[in-house]
């Protein structure tokens, strides 16, 4: 029997369209899922109460900006103005020295030899199955005891030394090369300077990693600054925010002025990812390492 040497072509091709065609579509749909949800964040930021009540998931069907109003002037603006600076000075601070620390940690437990070095990172690895609400009661113990309730000390300090950080840094670290190391020492570089001038530089990809995961947990954090700041001057933006969308209905949530306020403060996040989202990439090409 002939066969066409044409024919099979748009057989096979179709075969391999067909399998990429599903994952597409499957990826698509995985997309609307994410994206949803911030999509009636938006519209419904941009409703009136009466709106969202009888259309709580569609657009909007007359766009206004009133809730971003109510929420950013007067008392209650003041009131997300300064939640506001609060979150942005201690989500940075926390960032900052948490991703230091994981860095420091994490290049000891690479590149550096003691005894005990595998139990203790296995114990460190454990404590991550342990749920941080469990030890949140002794936690208030102790921090009272030193007083740091109602502080910013007890926002920023506790949990900075971040296991799942140490872990990352440990892990790129790891693949780095011994012979850099080596070179640096020989030239006569201390510790601290291979560290700062060599690793740091190297690391940059996973570093910024570490850090735009730091920055979106605690920047979200509801639960320990609800436990541990008892003063309004203090408070997170996570915090204040529900108690401002109660203010002026007593204890009904206006979801209105709700959602517009979960639409602002989602910005920082976004700024913060595309930011070191830049890191990521030149990290990933200036640090690179020449053998």
């Amino acid at each position: 029997m002939n066969r066409n040497p044409e024919d099979p072509h748009p057989r096979r091709l179709t075969r391999r369209l067909a399998p990429s065609a599903g994952v597409n579509l499957l990826l698509l749909a995985a997309v609307t899922v994410a994206i949803y949800p911030y999509l009636v964040m938006l519209f419904g930021a941009l409703k009136s109460p009466s709106e969202l009540t009888g259309n709580p998931a569609g657009p909007p069907a007359s766009p206004t900006t009133s809730n971003f109003t109510t929420l950013l002037s007067g008392s209650p603006g003041s009131v997300m103005w300064r939640s506001l600076g609060n979150s942005i000075f201690i989500t940075a601070c926390y960032t900052l020295i948490s991703v230091m620390l994981s860095a420091m940690a994490g290049y000891g437990f690479a590149k550096h030899r003691f005894r005990g070095q595998g139990i203790l990172f296995a114990l460190l690895i454990a404590s991550m199955l342990v749920p941080n609400e469990v030890n949140i009661p002794s936690l208030y113990l102790i921090f009272s005891h030193f007083g740091w309730i109602d502080t910013y000390r007890v926002q920023i300090i506790p949990g900075t030394a971040s296991v799942l950080g140490m872990f990352m840094a440990r892990q790129y670290m790891r693949a780095l090369p011994d012979e850099v190391i080596e070179a640096a020492r020989m030239d006569g570089a201390s510790s601290w300077r291979i560290f700062t001038r060599i690793i740091l530089p190297i690391c940059a990809p996973v570093l910024s990693a570490i850090a735009v995961l730091t920055f979106t947990a605690k920047w979200s954090d509801y639960l320990w600054p609800t436990v541990m700041v008892n003063s309004t001057s203090k408070e997170p933006v996570m915090v204040t925010l529900p108690q401002i969308s109660t203010a002026a209905t007593g204890f009904v949530v206006d979801y209105t002025l709700l959602l517009a306020g979960c639409l602002l403060i989602t910005v920082p996040l976004l700024i913060a990812f595309a930011r070191l989202q830049k890191s990521v990439i030149s990290g990933a090409t200036a640090g690179a390492v020449r053998q």
